[in-house]
């Protein structure tokens, strides 16, 4: 679904297709380029997982610029507008770089979330993941992608503690992440922490 202003600057003229660098206007088509992109996504930044990474703001950054920088030049990078998406406006973007940092400062304070590999400690890393997906929601710094980019994001943390990626298809089918997500801007992440519990 489309952002509106002043995001507009990102479409083409009267309608919902993003300028890309293929010059592509038909959604259907730059849609499913995007669908393979992220595969790709995946299978690279999955590959590249080591006891060396960190799961910082720099970190979340390559994630969209692996996926989208085929196709936008803003990807990967910030915005530099504000956003809404129905009734939710997302972190204004003057606060975007004092926020993240907030973020993943706690971020860093828990090691990343890379000491999770114990079963025993399932319940409290579907809490930490829960509370992150939220916080990064509210933020939602780029212009377009942020639920596929915090998704892969997540995803590569589960898989470096050996849990599989979190299933997401049912949620995403009846639109129950994008209820979950709405309740993040309220600060409300139980709906986000059944989902995580199902799919991990």
């Amino acid at each position: 679904m489309k952002y509106y202003p002043p995001s507009n600057h990102i479409y083409y003229e009267n309608s919902d297709v993003p300028i890309n660098n293929l010059e592509i206007k038909e959604l259907e088509i730059l849609t499913e380029i995007e669908k393979e992109l992220l595969v790709r996504a995946y299978e690279k930044l999955h590959n590249e997982l080591n006891e060396n990474i960190e799961f910082d703001e720099k970190y979340l950054c390559k994630v969209h610029e692996t996926i989208f920088t085929p196709l936008y030049t803003w990807a990967g990078k910030y915005r530099t507008v504000n956003i809404s998406k129905d009734e939710s406006m997302f972190c204004p973007y003057l606060n975007l770089d004092s926020f993240s940092k907030e973020i993943f400062i706690k971020l860093r304070n828990d090691n990343f979330l890379k000491n999770y590999e114990d079963i025993s400690r399932k319940s409290e890393f579907i809490d930490k993941l829960s509370f992150y997906i939220c916080e990064l929601n509210v933020l939602h710094p780029f212009n377009e992608g942020n639920g596929r980019a915090l998704r892969l994001f997540f995803d590569m943390i589960v898989t470096y503690n050996g849990y599989e990626y979190i299933n997401y298809e049912e949620a995403l089918k009846n639109n129950e992440y994008i209820n979950a997500s709405i309740d993040c801007m309220i600060a409300e992440c139980e709906k986000i922490k059944n989902i995580i519990t199902r799919g991990l």
